[in-house]
């Protein structure tokens, strides 16, 4: 079996809205499942799977696709890697012959990155169970009680107190250390050598959901700085998508319907100790909208551990319109002084941190109960919490949802609501402005040259009657074009349409082309005929309007007259293209 023989194999087992269902959560609505699209920020969702057609788009941001493209576009991986993922999921076997792809060189990178992690995740948790020198990592996890199978299951380890740990190991491995730099395991010297970039600290090993270790967080036992580092970005990791733990909890999130959020990484794990198996970690940042979107696929309800401080305060401030503008309700639980989640777990236990869940507040009231407990008396006061607020409005989506905070937000601060609406006035940008302009679409989408697109995809057998006509005069968009050229040339040998966004090069030629495939037929069965016979004659109309202007050219005065009469007698018997009428299908 060659690889595009698996491909089609694979295509043929997997189901699309089993595999996105696992990410994204999918409701039927007529011939599609619909959800909130894991590409962008939306709260309605226009990301639609067709299970018929074995496709996906999102009508929002237009991204789209097969299996294939969302498995890439979901995981951050290339092709072989998603082909390889695909396959062993569904027992189908592979060329052995990697070198048939283009980006073999991008993919063979990510794989030795993968691999040198793993190594090098063993190497740490060796040290920590089983070396002499592991001894401090162990002393602190008693300390912290954290079990020996909490240290099992999520690979904890310790990096020893040395330049040449790690080095010396992956050299005894013959695994090439610019490789492990490029993990971001060592640091390059400037004359060609390497040291460790972990040293004397506890190793979190991070991993993705297809349980590839693509990273690793440090945490240092003493009292220097930093406390904690973490791997810089990589071709395999980056901070602000991945959260800590996803890949084991998100399973519990879904099927409780709610996720929480801790800061620390040995917060999440001494709360899963506790039977609290929901529970993730950000990775050392600030919440971001890719992390939030993530996790919307899986439940539309989170809670966040924030301190009860000025730092607690401005990252619940900075986090609440990513969650609002997701579409997901977020919540804040608020530990009492001078507890975090791990010695609270440790103390009170899991019944009292689940009483604690129970009296969540919104993020929103949570920021304001803080802001006014800190808010200096009089108007300097209102000043300073009202610009601090304004950036976090004009991030919400417009609509009832901003006019509903604005109004919660004066009531309580006692400021004046139209003062607020005034102060949102000026701080639109013109950047928002543009965006909102630049909303229009092209009329020409909606015109003939999409009708006429559509009439060939959802009635293949009139391809052969416009083969040899010069179709390309009545069709004036050049995407449209570029489609309708490779429908002419690859229908015959295909047998069908299903593979014909494989052969499109343009992003706007795939997306245009998918859209097609979601809608429904223009054109009845009744009236197709009609509308071929129009399209026939609108290309002759063309064809006779620059015949006229060739013959008015060349002062052929006969020929122009001839001409003139015959676009008249055209232009009398048919006016208008037919008007598609819409099947029945749903």
């Amino acid at each position: 079996m060659d690889s595009s023989e698996a491909k089609e194999e694979i295509k043929k087992a997997a189901d699309i809205v089993e595999v996105i269902g696992q990410y994204v959560e999918l409701k039927k609505r007529g011939q599609n499942y619909v959800g909130l699209c894991p590409f962008h920020s939306e709260r309605s969702p226009s990301f639609t799977v067709n299970q018929n057609k074995q496709i996906y788009h999102c009508f929002g941001c237009g991204k789209g696709g097969d299996v294939f493209t969302f498995w890439m576009e979901y995981h951050n991986l290339a092709f072989p890697q998603s082909l390889k993922d695909l396959a062993e999921r569904y027992n189908i076997p592979l060329p052995q012959r990697r070198d048939l792809y283009a980006d073999r060189k991008k993919t063979e990178l990510k794989e030795q990155l993968f691999k040198i992690n793993d190594l090098a995740g063993r190497y740490f948790h060796n040290i920590l169970l089983r070396s002499a020198d592991g001894k401090p990592g162990r002393d602190y996890f008693s300390r912290r009680h954290i079990s020996q199978e909490t240290i099992s299951n999520f690979r904890l380890g310790y990096a020893v107190k040395r330049w040449d740990g790690l080095v010396n190991y992956l050299r005894s491995k013959n695994s090439a250390l610019d490789r492990a730099a490029k993990a971001g395991l060592l640091v390059p010297k400037d004359n060609e050598e390497y040291y460790d970039r972990f040293r004397g600290r506890i190793i979190f090993p991070i991993f993705d959901l297809n349980h590839h270790n693509i990273g690793f967080g440090g945490r240092i036992l003493d009292d220097s700085l930093p406390k904690y580092i973490n791997t810089p970005e990589t071709p395999i990791y980056h901070k602000g998508y991945y959260l800590y733990g996803l890949d084991s909890a998100y399973a519990n999130i879904r099927e409780k319907g709610l996720a929480i959020i801790v800061e620390g990484y040995l917060d999440m794990l001494v709360l899963r100790q506790h039977g609290i198996s929901n529970v993730i970690a950000t990775l050392g940042t600030a919440l971001t909208s890719d992390q939030i979107r993530r996790l919307k696929g899986y439940t539309k309800d989170v809670v966040v551990l924030f301190d009860p401080d000025e730092a607690g305060r401005k990252a619940a401030l900075k986090s609440f319109p990513l969650f609002l503008n997701e579409g997901i309700s977020a919540k804040v639980v608020v530990l009492p002084q001078d507890e975090d989640p791990d010695s609270f777990v440790n103390k009170h236990g899991s019944d009292a941190f689940k009483k604690l869940l129970g009296r969540a507040a919104s993020i929103f009231d949570f920021y304001l109960d803080q802001a006014l407990a800190n808010m200096d008396t009089g108007v300097d006061g209102q000043i300073r919490v009202l610009k601090e607020v304004l950036p976090v409005f004009i991030n919400l989506d417009q609509g009832a949802t901003r006019s509903l905070y604005v109004h919660r937000f004066a009531e309580k601060t006692g400021i004046n609501e139209a003062t607020v609406w005034e102060e949102l006035r000026h701080h639109t940008n013109a950047s928002q402005l543009k965006g909102r302009f630049s909303t229009v679409q092209d009329p020409r989408k909606y015109g003939s040259d999409l009708q006429f697109l559509n009439l060939l995809v959802y009635y293949p057998e009139k391809i052969d009657t416009f083969r040899d006509q010069e179709w390309g005069l009545i069709v004036s968009d050049p995407e449209i074009n570029k489609i309708i050229e490779v429908i002419m040339e690859k229908f015959p040998s295909e047998g069908n349409l299903d593979r014909i966004e494989e052969f499109l090069d343009t992003p706007v030629a795939k997306e245009q082309f998918r859209v097609i495939l979601m809608s429904k037929p223009f054109y009845s069965e009744e009236s197709v005929s009609q509308a071929v016979s129009e399209f026939e004659k609108k290309i002759t109309r063309v064809k006779v309007s620059q015949s006229i202007r060739k013959a008015s050219a060349e002062g052929d005065m006969e020929m122009l007259n001839r001409l003139i009469r015959e676009k008249q007698d055209l232009d009398s018997n048919s006016k208008n293209v037919t008007k598609p009428k819409h099947t029945n299908n749903s």
